[in-house]
């Protein structure tokens, strides 16, 4: 899987997760919008800032932080139902 089509899954599993109307929201749940828009920011830094290489690998280095960290929460919460 290239990173851009990662990325992209990552955004629509994010916006997946988002609950509407004023529900309170689960932790996994917010960290997935937080990387939804962290990847909005990366995207738009690699089209209009392209030069901006520091800026746009410190936003790849936290959406993959907090990607992992989903990860391993969704990992947590499967071993609990079993």
């Amino acid at each position: 899987m290239t990173q851009g089509n990662q990325q992209q899954g990552q955004q629509q599993q994010a916006q997946g997760q988002q609950q509407q109307g004023g529900q309170q929201q689960s932790p996994a749940q917010m960290l997935a919008r937080a990387l939804s828009e962290i990847r909005r920011v990366q995207n738009m830094l690699e089209l209009n800032y392209p030069e901006q290489a520091d800026a746009i690998k410190m936003q790849r280095e936290a959406g993959d932080l907090i990607w992992r960290i989903i990860q391993s929460m969704q990992q947590q919460q499967q071993q609990g139902q079993q």
